[in-house]
Protein backbone atom coordinates (compact mmCIF):
# COMPACT_ATOMS: atom_id res chain seq x y z
CA UNK A 1 0.00 0.00 0.00
CA UNK A 2 0.88 3.56 -0.30
CA UNK A 3 1.63 4.95 2.60
CA UNK A 4 1.72 8.30 1.65
CA UNK A 5 -2.26 8.48 0.60
CA UNK A 6 -4.19 9.11 4.23
CA UNK A 7 -6.50 5.50 5.51
CA UNK A 8 -9.65 5.42 5.95
CA UNK A 9 -11.77 2.45 7.28
CA UNK A 10 -15.16 2.23 5.10
CA UNK A 11 -17.61 0.00 7.02
CA UNK A 12 -20.45 -1.44 4.97
CA UNK A 13 -18.46 -1.77 1.81
CA UNK A 14 -19.87 -4.01 0.13
CA UNK A 15 -23.28 -2.03 -0.11
CA UNK A 16 -24.59 0.49 -2.35
CA UNK A 17 -22.93 2.93 -0.86
CA UNK A 18 -19.34 1.51 0.01
CA UNK A 19 -19.55 0.22 -3.47
CA UNK A 20 -20.09 3.80 -5.39
CA UNK A 21 -17.49 5.67 -2.34
CA UNK A 22 -14.59 2.85 -3.46
CA UNK A 23 -15.29 3.44 -6.51
CA UNK A 24 -14.51 7.18 -6.48
CA UNK A 25 -11.76 7.61 -4.31
CA UNK A 26 -9.72 4.70 -5.62
CA UNK A 27 -6.28 6.36 -5.98
CA UNK A 28 -6.89 8.95 -3.02
CA UNK A 29 -7.47 6.80 0.01
CA UNK A 30 -5.29 3.59 1.32
CA UNK A 31 -8.97 1.72 1.82
CA UNK A 32 -9.35 -1.20 4.81
CA UNK A 33 -12.76 -2.58 3.79
CA UNK A 34 -15.08 -4.37 6.25
CA UNK A 35 -18.02 -6.22 4.85
CA UNK A 36 -20.17 -9.31 5.80
CA UNK A 37 -19.89 -9.99 1.89
CA UNK A 38 -17.15 -11.10 0.29
CA UNK A 39 -14.88 -9.01 -2.35
CA UNK A 40 -16.24 -11.04 -5.19
CA UNK A 41 -19.74 -11.40 -4.40
CA UNK A 42 -19.98 -7.54 -4.23
CA UNK A 43 -18.42 -7.47 -7.44
CA UNK A 44 -15.49 -4.84 -6.78
CA UNK A 45 -12.34 -5.11 -8.38
CA UNK A 46 -9.07 -5.39 -6.23
CA UNK A 47 -6.89 -2.26 -5.53
CA UNK A 48 -3.54 -2.40 -4.58
CA UNK A 49 -4.01 0.75 -2.03
CA UNK A 50 -7.18 -2.09 -0.78
CA UNK A 51 -7.69 -4.25 1.89
CA UNK A 52 -10.50 -5.79 2.60
CA UNK A 53 -11.97 -7.67 5.71
CA UNK A 54 -15.09 -9.70 5.89
CA UNK A 55 -16.21 -9.45 9.61
CA UNK A 56 -19.64 -8.95 10.91
CA UNK A 57 -19.08 -5.66 12.48
CA UNK A 58 -21.83 -7.06 15.47
CA UNK A 59 -18.87 -9.50 16.41
CA UNK A 60 -16.36 -7.18 18.73
CA UNK A 61 -13.09 -8.83 19.02
CA UNK A 62 -13.71 -10.18 15.46
CA UNK A 63 -13.85 -6.33 14.67
CA UNK A 64 -11.05 -5.08 16.93
CA UNK A 65 -8.91 -7.52 15.29
CA UNK A 66 -9.11 -5.69 12.25
CA UNK A 67 -7.19 -2.69 13.96
CA UNK A 68 -3.72 -5.04 13.70
CA UNK A 69 -4.18 -5.20 9.93
CA UNK A 70 -4.98 -1.38 9.49
CA UNK A 71 -2.25 -0.56 11.83
CA UNK A 72 0.57 -2.91 9.99
CA UNK A 73 -0.78 -0.76 6.77
CA UNK A 74 0.11 2.28 7.58
CA UNK A 75 -3.17 3.80 10.00
CA UNK A 76 -6.15 5.29 9.40
CA UNK A 77 -7.44 9.03 9.34
CA UNK A 78 -10.87 8.10 9.14
CA UNK A 79 -13.73 6.10 9.86
CA UNK A 80 -16.89 6.32 7.16
CA UNK A 81 -19.34 3.51 9.14
CA UNK A 82 -22.04 2.72 6.25
CA UNK A 83 -23.05 -0.79 7.59
CA UNK A 84 -26.50 -1.30 8.70
CA UNK A 85 -29.17 -3.33 8.71
CA UNK A 86 -32.83 -2.33 7.23
CA UNK A 87 -35.61 -3.86 5.22
CA UNK A 88 -38.95 -2.39 4.11
CA UNK A 89 -41.31 -4.30 6.20
CA UNK A 90 -41.40 -2.20 9.35
CA UNK A 91 -41.17 -5.42 11.42
CA UNK A 92 -39.56 -5.46 14.50
CA UNK A 93 -35.91 -7.38 13.89
CA UNK A 94 -33.22 -8.08 16.58
CA UNK A 95 -30.66 -7.38 14.05
CA UNK A 96 -31.59 -3.75 14.36
CA UNK A 97 -30.23 -3.61 17.70
CA UNK A 98 -27.39 -5.75 17.50
CA UNK A 99 -26.13 -4.44 13.90
CA UNK A 100 -27.31 -0.78 14.00
CA UNK A 101 -26.33 -0.19 17.74
CA UNK A 102 -23.93 -2.78 19.30
CA UNK A 103 -22.57 -2.63 15.97
CA UNK A 104 -21.86 0.77 15.96
CA UNK A 105 -20.81 1.07 19.41
CA UNK A 106 -17.80 -1.13 18.50
CA UNK A 107 -17.20 0.46 15.23
CA UNK A 108 -16.72 3.50 17.75
CA UNK A 109 -14.18 1.05 20.04
CA UNK A 110 -12.45 0.29 16.74
CA UNK A 111 -11.68 4.06 16.02
CA UNK A 112 -10.67 4.80 19.35
CA UNK A 113 -8.08 2.12 18.93
CA UNK A 114 -6.61 3.28 15.82
CA UNK A 115 -6.42 6.59 16.66
CA UNK A 116 -8.26 8.47 14.04
CA UNK A 117 -9.21 12.29 13.14
CA UNK A 118 -12.97 12.12 12.00
CA UNK A 119 -15.32 9.56 12.36
CA UNK A 120 -18.23 9.28 10.02
CA UNK A 121 -21.83 7.65 10.77
CA UNK A 122 -24.55 7.30 8.12
CA UNK A 123 -27.74 7.90 9.41
CA UNK A 124 -30.92 8.57 7.30
CA UNK A 125 -33.84 11.49 7.26
CA UNK A 126 -35.88 8.61 7.73
CA UNK A 127 -35.01 8.11 11.14
CA UNK A 128 -36.95 12.03 11.69
CA UNK A 129 -40.56 12.06 11.67
CA UNK A 130 -42.65 13.86 8.84
CA UNK A 131 -42.67 17.66 9.31
CA UNK A 132 -45.90 19.53 9.53
CA UNK A 133 -46.89 20.86 6.36
CA UNK A 134 -44.92 24.21 5.70
CA UNK A 135 -42.34 22.60 8.40
CA UNK A 136 -39.10 21.05 7.16
CA UNK A 137 -36.29 18.98 8.95
CA UNK A 138 -33.26 20.54 9.61
CA UNK A 139 -30.06 19.77 11.22
CA UNK A 140 -31.21 20.08 14.46
CA UNK A 141 -34.42 18.06 14.47
CA UNK A 142 -34.30 15.20 16.40
CA UNK A 143 -34.07 11.44 15.09
CA UNK A 144 -37.95 11.12 16.94
CA UNK A 145 -39.25 8.35 13.89
CA UNK A 146 -41.21 5.69 15.96
CA UNK A 147 -40.62 2.52 13.93
CA UNK A 148 -37.98 -0.09 14.13
CA UNK A 149 -34.78 1.47 12.14
CA UNK A 150 -36.00 5.08 13.33
CA UNK A 151 -35.25 3.93 16.39
CA UNK A 152 -32.04 2.10 15.45
CA UNK A 153 -30.39 5.19 14.41
CA UNK A 154 -31.81 7.43 17.05
CA UNK A 155 -29.68 5.10 19.62
CA UNK A 156 -26.54 5.28 16.94
CA UNK A 157 -26.79 8.77 17.04
CA UNK A 158 -26.95 9.43 20.90
CA UNK A 159 -24.02 6.59 21.06
CA UNK A 160 -22.02 9.42 19.10
CA UNK A 161 -22.89 12.17 20.22
CA UNK A 162 -22.31 11.05 23.73
CA UNK A 163 -18.89 9.34 23.07
CA UNK A 164 -15.55 11.19 24.86
CA UNK A 165 -13.51 10.98 21.44
CA UNK A 166 -10.55 13.32 20.75
CA UNK A 167 -11.90 13.27 17.11
CA UNK A 168 -14.34 15.05 15.29
CA UNK A 169 -17.72 12.83 14.63
CA UNK A 170 -19.90 13.61 11.91
CA UNK A 171 -23.28 12.30 11.59
CA UNK A 172 -25.13 12.64 7.79
CA UNK A 173 -28.67 11.66 7.97
CA UNK A 174 -28.83 10.72 4.32
CA UNK A 175 -31.95 11.22 1.91
CA UNK A 176 -33.26 8.76 -0.22
CA UNK A 177 -30.76 7.68 -2.69
CA UNK A 178 -30.63 6.57 -6.68
CA UNK A 179 -27.71 5.94 -9.05
CA UNK A 180 -27.83 5.85 -12.93
CA UNK A 181 -29.41 2.45 -12.28
CA UNK A 182 -32.17 3.78 -9.63
CA UNK A 183 -31.01 1.01 -7.04
CA UNK A 184 -32.96 2.66 -4.63
CA UNK A 185 -36.15 -0.04 -4.10
CA UNK A 186 -39.12 1.77 -4.22
CA UNK A 187 -38.87 3.81 -7.52
CA UNK A 188 -37.66 0.05 -8.73
CA UNK A 189 -40.93 -0.60 -7.34
CA UNK A 190 -42.64 1.91 -9.23
CA UNK A 191 -41.32 2.41 -12.53
CA UNK A 192 -41.74 -1.50 -12.50
CA UNK A 193 -45.12 -1.29 -12.25
CA UNK A 194 -45.70 1.75 -14.23
CA UNK A 195 -44.36 0.36 -17.32
CA UNK A 196 -45.59 -3.14 -16.55
CA UNK A 197 -49.04 -2.75 -18.79
CA UNK A 198 -50.92 -4.52 -15.46
CA UNK A 199 -54.00 -3.58 -14.01
CA UNK A 200 -52.58 -1.37 -11.45
CA UNK A 201 -49.87 0.48 -13.75
CA UNK A 202 -51.30 3.74 -13.80
CA UNK A 203 -52.92 3.80 -10.22
CA UNK A 204 -51.29 6.19 -7.53
CA UNK A 205 -52.11 6.37 -3.81
CA UNK A 206 -54.15 9.61 -2.60
CA UNK A 207 -53.50 12.61 -5.11
CA UNK A 208 -50.29 11.28 -5.59
CA UNK A 209 -48.79 14.47 -3.29
CA UNK A 210 -46.47 11.73 -1.48
CA UNK A 211 -42.81 13.12 -1.81
CA UNK A 212 -39.32 13.09 -0.58
CA UNK A 213 -36.25 14.75 -1.59
CA UNK A 214 -34.08 12.25 -3.56
CA UNK A 215 -30.43 12.62 -3.69
CA UNK A 216 -27.92 10.65 -6.12
CA UNK A 217 -24.95 9.05 -5.31
CA UNK A 218 -22.83 11.12 -7.19
CA UNK A 219 -24.09 14.18 -5.27
CA UNK A 220 -23.53 12.01 -1.74
CA UNK A 221 -19.66 11.03 -2.56
CA UNK A 222 -18.91 14.92 -3.10
CA UNK A 223 -20.74 15.63 -0.15
CA UNK A 224 -18.69 12.92 1.95
CA UNK A 225 -15.87 14.26 0.19
CA UNK A 226 -16.39 17.84 1.46
CA UNK A 227 -16.98 16.79 5.00
CA UNK A 228 -13.29 14.77 4.89
CA UNK A 229 -11.74 17.61 3.50
CA UNK A 230 -12.89 20.27 5.92
CA UNK A 231 -12.25 17.78 9.10
CA UNK A 232 -10.23 20.58 11.12
CA UNK A 233 -12.41 23.08 10.38
CA UNK A 234 -15.57 20.78 11.04
CA UNK A 235 -17.53 21.45 14.48
CA UNK A 236 -16.29 18.51 17.06
CA UNK A 237 -19.73 16.51 16.63
CA UNK A 238 -22.61 18.06 14.38
CA UNK A 239 -25.13 16.76 11.87
CA UNK A 240 -25.60 16.98 8.30
CA UNK A 241 -28.14 16.74 6.20
CA UNK A 242 -26.99 14.51 2.45
CA UNK A 243 -30.37 16.06 0.99
CA UNK A 244 -31.65 18.75 -2.38
CA UNK A 245 -33.99 21.11 -0.29
CA UNK A 246 -36.43 20.09 -3.26
CA UNK A 247 -38.60 17.24 -2.93
CA UNK A 248 -40.57 14.85 -5.51
CA UNK A 249 -43.70 13.80 -5.43
CA UNK A 250 -45.11 10.53 -7.09
CA UNK A 251 -46.98 12.37 -9.38
CA UNK A 252 -44.30 14.29 -10.65
CA UNK A 253 -42.26 10.92 -10.97
CA UNK A 254 -44.61 9.14 -13.01
CA UNK A 255 -45.40 12.17 -15.10
CA UNK A 256 -41.76 12.47 -16.21
CA UNK A 257 -41.23 8.63 -16.03
CA UNK A 258 -43.83 7.78 -18.94
CA UNK A 259 -43.02 10.80 -20.88
CA UNK A 260 -39.23 9.20 -20.87
CA UNK A 261 -40.77 5.66 -21.33
CA UNK A 262 -43.78 6.09 -24.04
CA UNK A 263 -43.41 10.08 -24.94
CA UNK A 264 -46.69 10.55 -23.31
CA UNK A 265 -48.85 10.78 -19.59
CA UNK A 266 -51.63 8.49 -19.38
CA UNK A 267 -53.93 9.35 -16.64
CA UNK A 268 -52.99 8.66 -13.59
CA UNK A 269 -55.80 7.08 -11.19
CA UNK A 270 -56.04 8.48 -7.96
CA UNK A 271 -57.04 5.73 -4.94
CA UNK A 272 -58.11 7.12 -1.78
CA UNK A 273 -56.80 6.73 1.08
CA UNK A 274 -59.45 4.89 2.54
CA UNK A 275 -59.75 2.12 -0.41
CA UNK A 276 -55.55 1.87 -0.36
CA UNK A 277 -55.60 0.19 2.92
CA UNK A 278 -57.90 -3.00 1.86
CA UNK A 279 -56.11 -2.84 -1.93
CA UNK A 280 -52.90 -3.39 -0.24
CA UNK A 281 -53.84 -6.15 2.26
CA UNK A 282 -55.71 -7.82 -0.08
CA UNK A 283 -53.36 -8.19 -2.14
CA UNK A 284 -50.98 -9.39 -0.01
CA UNK A 285 -53.09 -11.99 0.63
CA UNK A 286 -53.28 -13.27 -2.62
CA UNK A 287 -49.92 -12.89 -3.52
CA UNK A 288 -48.87 -14.64 -0.27
CA UNK A 289 -50.97 -17.47 -1.71
CA UNK A 290 -48.63 -17.97 -3.98
CA UNK A 291 -45.34 -17.25 -1.76
CA UNK A 292 -44.86 -13.94 -3.28
CA UNK A 293 -44.43 -10.90 -1.20
CA UNK A 294 -45.14 -7.38 -2.37
CA UNK A 295 -43.54 -4.48 -2.41
CA UNK A 296 -46.47 -2.09 -0.91
CA UNK A 297 -46.92 -2.66 2.55
CA UNK A 298 -49.88 -1.60 5.01
CA UNK A 299 -47.34 0.70 6.87
CA UNK A 300 -47.51 3.03 3.76
CA UNK A 301 -50.43 3.87 3.87
CA UNK A 302 -49.58 6.22 6.41
CA UNK A 303 -47.59 8.04 4.38
CA UNK A 304 -50.45 9.05 1.19
CA UNK A 305 -49.71 12.77 0.48
CA UNK A 306 -47.39 13.38 2.89
CA UNK A 307 -44.63 15.38 2.15
CA UNK A 308 -40.65 14.83 3.36
CA UNK A 309 -39.58 18.31 2.80
CA UNK A 310 -35.76 18.94 4.15
CA UNK A 311 -33.70 22.28 4.84
CA UNK A 312 -30.53 21.63 4.05
CA UNK A 313 -29.26 24.95 4.46
CA UNK A 314 -26.65 24.62 7.41
CA UNK A 315 -25.17 21.73 6.06
CA UNK A 316 -24.67 23.89 2.18
CA UNK A 317 -23.27 26.56 3.95
CA UNK A 318 -20.56 25.13 6.16
CA UNK A 319 -19.25 22.58 3.47
CA UNK A 320 -20.12 24.86 0.55
CA UNK A 321 -21.84 22.33 -1.08
CA UNK A 322 -25.41 21.79 -2.93
CA UNK A 323 -27.10 19.08 -4.90
CA UNK A 324 -26.08 19.30 -8.81
CA UNK A 325 -29.25 20.16 -10.80
CA UNK A 326 -28.81 17.62 -13.52
CA UNK A 327 -28.92 14.67 -11.01
CA UNK A 328 -32.57 15.77 -9.81
CA UNK A 329 -34.05 12.43 -10.26
CA UNK A 330 -36.93 14.22 -12.23
CA UNK A 331 -34.41 14.87 -14.99
CA UNK A 332 -32.46 11.76 -14.93
CA UNK A 333 -35.02 9.35 -15.47
CA UNK A 334 -33.80 9.75 -18.83
CA UNK A 335 -30.62 8.17 -18.16
CA UNK A 336 -32.55 5.52 -16.18
CA UNK A 337 -35.10 4.91 -18.08
CA UNK A 338 -32.78 4.94 -21.04
CA UNK A 339 -30.15 2.16 -18.84
CA UNK A 340 -33.52 -0.32 -18.11
CA UNK A 341 -34.29 -0.27 -22.21
CA UNK A 342 -30.50 -0.76 -23.00
CA UNK A 343 -29.27 -3.18 -20.56
CA UNK A 344 -32.37 -4.93 -19.06
CA UNK A 345 -30.76 -7.86 -17.39
CA UNK A 346 -28.36 -5.61 -15.76
CA UNK A 347 -30.93 -3.23 -14.35
CA UNK A 348 -32.78 -6.03 -13.28
CA UNK A 349 -29.94 -7.79 -11.35
CA UNK A 350 -28.96 -4.58 -9.67
CA UNK A 351 -32.03 -3.56 -8.55
CA UNK A 352 -33.34 -6.84 -7.48
CA UNK A 353 -29.78 -6.88 -5.21
CA UNK A 354 -30.65 -3.35 -3.76
CA UNK A 355 -34.12 -5.46 -2.44
CA UNK A 356 -32.30 -7.99 -0.48
CA UNK A 357 -30.91 -7.47 2.86
CA UNK A 358 -30.05 -10.36 4.93
CA UNK A 359 -30.49 -10.40 8.63
CA UNK A 360 -27.42 -12.98 8.72
CA UNK A 361 -24.78 -14.81 6.05
CA UNK A 362 -25.07 -18.31 6.74
CA UNK A 363 -21.63 -18.50 5.02
CA UNK A 364 -20.07 -15.84 7.30
CA UNK A 365 -21.27 -17.44 10.10
CA UNK A 366 -20.07 -21.16 9.19
CA UNK A 367 -16.69 -19.70 8.21
CA UNK A 368 -16.63 -17.97 11.93
CA UNK A 369 -17.21 -21.28 13.32
CA UNK A 370 -14.89 -23.38 11.09
CA UNK A 371 -12.13 -20.83 12.00
CA UNK A 372 -12.74 -21.01 15.76
CA UNK A 373 -12.63 -25.30 14.80
CA UNK A 374 -9.67 -24.51 12.89
CA UNK A 375 -6.51 -26.52 14.63
CA UNK A 376 -9.38 -29.62 16.34
CA UNK A 377 -10.31 -30.44 13.14
CA UNK A 378 -7.22 -30.31 11.17
CA UNK A 379 -5.63 -32.99 13.60
CA UNK A 380 -8.83 -35.43 13.36
CA UNK A 381 -8.13 -34.53 9.33
CA UNK A 382 -4.32 -35.44 9.25
CA UNK A 383 -5.59 -38.74 11.76
CA UNK A 384 -8.11 -40.16 9.38
CA UNK A 385 -5.96 -39.58 6.55
CA UNK A 386 -3.37 -41.70 8.28
CA UNK A 387 -5.75 -44.64 9.50
CA UNK A 388 -7.21 -44.84 5.76
CA UNK A 389 -3.75 -45.56 4.83
CA UNK A 390 -3.00 -47.81 7.25
CA UNK A 391 -6.41 -49.66 6.41
CA UNK A 392 -5.96 -49.98 2.80
CA UNK A 393 -2.13 -51.30 3.13
CA UNK A 394 -1.20 -47.92 0.72
CA UNK A 395 2.32 -46.27 2.41
CA UNK A 396 2.07 -42.76 0.07
CA UNK A 397 0.38 -40.48 2.47
CA UNK A 398 2.32 -42.27 5.33
CA UNK A 399 5.87 -42.06 3.31
CA UNK A 400 5.16 -38.27 4.44
CA UNK A 401 6.18 -37.43 7.80
CA UNK A 402 3.74 -35.47 10.65
CA UNK A 403 4.87 -31.82 9.43
CA UNK A 404 4.51 -32.13 5.84
CA UNK A 405 0.70 -33.96 5.71
CA UNK A 406 -0.41 -31.62 8.76
CA UNK A 407 0.87 -28.81 6.59
CA UNK A 408 -0.79 -30.11 3.14
CA UNK A 409 -4.15 -30.66 5.28
CA UNK A 410 -4.02 -27.00 7.01
CA UNK A 411 -3.40 -26.02 3.00
CA UNK A 412 -6.77 -27.24 1.73
CA UNK A 413 -8.23 -26.09 5.07
CA UNK A 414 -7.98 -22.72 4.61
CA UNK A 415 -8.60 -23.09 1.03
CA UNK A 416 -11.85 -24.66 1.76
CA UNK A 417 -13.58 -22.16 4.35
CA UNK A 418 -12.01 -19.34 2.31
CA UNK A 419 -14.10 -20.52 -0.28
CA UNK A 420 -16.73 -21.08 1.98
CA UNK A 421 -16.43 -17.46 3.02
CA UNK A 422 -15.92 -15.41 -0.19
CA UNK A 423 -18.53 -17.79 -2.20
CA UNK A 424 -15.92 -17.81 -4.51
CA UNK A 425 -14.53 -21.60 -5.90
CA UNK A 426 -11.97 -19.95 -8.08
CA UNK A 427 -9.31 -20.74 -5.51
CA UNK A 428 -10.52 -24.28 -4.78
CA UNK A 429 -10.30 -25.04 -8.41
CA UNK A 430 -6.74 -23.97 -8.83
CA UNK A 431 -5.50 -25.62 -5.52
CA UNK A 432 -7.25 -28.80 -6.70
CA UNK A 433 -5.74 -29.17 -10.71
CA UNK A 434 -2.33 -28.21 -8.71
CA UNK A 435 -2.58 -30.72 -6.00
CA UNK A 436 -3.60 -33.04 -9.00
CA UNK A 437 -0.85 -32.80 -11.21
CA UNK A 438 1.68 -33.27 -8.74
CA UNK A 439 0.03 -36.00 -6.76
CA UNK A 440 -0.22 -37.80 -10.83
CA UNK A 441 3.39 -37.65 -11.03
CA UNK A 442 4.32 -38.42 -7.20
CA UNK A 443 2.44 -41.67 -8.54
CA UNK A 444 -0.72 -41.57 -6.55
CA UNK A 445 -3.91 -42.83 -7.84
CA UNK A 446 -6.70 -40.78 -8.15
CA UNK A 447 -9.06 -42.22 -5.98
CA UNK A 448 -6.26 -41.94 -2.75
CA UNK A 449 -6.14 -38.28 -4.07
CA UNK A 450 -10.61 -38.10 -3.40
CA UNK A 451 -10.51 -39.94 -0.95
CA UNK A 452 -8.36 -38.03 1.59
CA UNK A 453 -10.20 -34.93 0.25
CA UNK A 454 -13.42 -36.52 1.09
CA UNK A 455 -12.08 -36.76 4.75
CA UNK A 456 -12.71 -33.01 5.78
CA UNK A 457 -16.47 -33.05 4.54
CA UNK A 458 -16.70 -35.76 6.93
CA UNK A 459 -14.82 -34.67 9.79
CA UNK A 460 -16.12 -31.28 9.52
CA UNK A 461 -20.01 -32.40 9.04
CA UNK A 462 -18.99 -34.39 11.95
CA UNK A 463 -17.91 -32.03 14.34
CA UNK A 464 -20.67 -29.41 12.94
CA UNK A 465 -23.65 -31.94 14.45
CA UNK A 466 -21.96 -31.54 17.79
CA UNK A 467 -22.53 -27.59 17.50
CA UNK A 468 -25.97 -27.66 18.69
CA UNK A 469 -26.28 -23.25 18.77
CA UNK A 470 -25.64 -23.53 14.92
CA UNK A 471 -28.65 -22.68 13.10
CA UNK A 472 -27.79 -23.62 9.77
CA UNK A 473 -29.75 -25.92 7.45
CA UNK A 474 -28.29 -29.42 5.99
CA UNK A 475 -28.96 -27.21 2.97
CA UNK A 476 -26.68 -24.95 3.72
CA UNK A 477 -24.06 -27.05 4.98
CA UNK A 478 -24.75 -29.46 1.39
CA UNK A 479 -23.66 -26.18 -0.35
CA UNK A 480 -21.19 -24.89 1.61
CA UNK A 481 -19.27 -27.73 2.50
CA UNK A 482 -20.02 -30.93 0.43
CA UNK A 483 -20.50 -29.26 -2.98
CA UNK A 484 -17.12 -27.45 -2.64
CA UNK A 485 -15.28 -31.02 -1.81
CA UNK A 486 -17.18 -32.70 -4.46
CA UNK A 487 -16.00 -29.63 -6.75
CA UNK A 488 -12.59 -30.07 -5.94
CA UNK A 489 -12.64 -34.17 -6.48
CA UNK A 490 -13.91 -33.68 -9.88
CA UNK A 491 -11.04 -31.12 -10.83
CA UNK A 492 -8.53 -33.80 -9.24
CA UNK A 493 -10.42 -36.47 -11.72
CA UNK A 494 -9.88 -34.16 -14.39
CA UNK A 495 -6.23 -33.22 -14.39
CA UNK A 496 -5.81 -36.78 -14.38
CA UNK A 497 -7.84 -38.09 -16.87
CA UNK A 498 -6.19 -34.88 -19.40
CA UNK A 499 -2.70 -36.30 -17.90
CA UNK A 500 -2.86 -39.88 -19.03
CA UNK A 501 -4.36 -38.69 -22.25
CA UNK A 502 -1.59 -37.45 -23.13
CA UNK A 503 0.94 -39.95 -22.10
CA UNK A 504 2.78 -37.77 -19.10
CA UNK A 505 5.92 -39.25 -18.46
CA UNK A 506 6.67 -39.37 -14.85
CA UNK A 507 9.81 -40.20 -15.02
CA UNK A 508 10.83 -37.46 -17.15
CA UNK A 509 8.49 -34.38 -15.64
CA UNK A 510 9.77 -35.13 -11.91
CA UNK A 511 10.72 -37.12 -9.33
CA UNK A 512 8.01 -39.31 -7.57
CA UNK A 513 9.41 -37.99 -3.84
CA UNK A 514 8.57 -34.24 -5.47
CA UNK A 515 6.96 -32.57 -2.53
CA UNK A 516 3.98 -30.19 -3.67
CA UNK A 517 5.38 -27.80 -1.69
CA UNK A 518 8.43 -26.62 -4.04
CA UNK A 519 5.96 -25.45 -6.61
CA UNK A 520 5.97 -21.72 -7.57
CA UNK A 521 2.21 -22.39 -8.65
CA UNK A 522 1.70 -23.05 -4.65
CA UNK A 523 3.50 -20.09 -3.67
CA UNK A 524 1.36 -18.16 -6.08
CA UNK A 525 -1.35 -19.57 -4.77
CA UNK A 526 -0.42 -19.09 -1.12
CA UNK A 527 0.17 -15.65 -1.58
CA UNK A 528 -3.17 -15.43 -2.72
CA UNK A 529 -4.82 -16.53 0.29
CA UNK A 530 -2.79 -14.25 2.34
CA UNK A 531 -4.01 -11.50 0.10
CA UNK A 532 -7.88 -12.84 0.69
CA UNK A 533 -7.59 -13.44 4.44
CA UNK A 534 -6.38 -10.62 5.76
CA UNK A 535 -7.71 -11.55 9.31
CA UNK A 536 -4.79 -14.03 9.40
CA UNK A 537 -4.11 -18.23 9.14
CA UNK A 538 -0.95 -19.03 11.28
CA UNK A 539 -0.61 -22.18 9.23
CA UNK A 540 -0.09 -20.08 5.92
CA UNK A 541 3.07 -18.18 7.48
CA UNK A 542 4.15 -21.97 7.82
CA UNK A 543 3.68 -23.11 4.76
CA UNK A 544 5.14 -19.69 2.80
CA UNK A 545 8.68 -20.38 5.42
CA UNK A 546 8.66 -23.96 3.50
CA UNK A 547 8.04 -23.34 0.46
Amino acid sequence: MNHALPGIVVTGASGFVGRHFLEAVAGRFRLFCIARRSQFEAGIPRNPNQRWTQVDIAHRDALLEVSRCIESNGGADYVLHLAGYYDFTYNDNPEYTRTNVEGTRNVLELADTLGIRHFMYASSLAACRFPEDGDAITEDTPPDADFPYARSKREAETLIRAHDAPYARSIIRFAALYSDWCEYPPVYAFLKTWFSGAWNAHMLGGRGKSAVPYLHIRDLIALLLKIIDRTNALPACAVYNASPPDTTSHQQLYDAANMCYVGHTPRAWHIPRLLALPGVLLRKFVLGLFGREPFEQPWMIRYIDRVLRVDPSRTEDLLDWKSTPRYDLERRLLILVENMKSHPEIWRQRNEAALLHPASRPNLVLYNRLLRLRDELVERIYQDIRLAQIAEEQNDYRAMNRETLTSYVSLFYEVLITTIRTRDRATLRTYARILAYHRYHQRFHRSQVCEALATFSRQIRAALEQETDLALTTAQLHDNIDLSVQLACDEVEEVYEQLRERGADTASVTRSAELLSNSAEMQRLVDELHDICRDGWDHLDFMSAKL
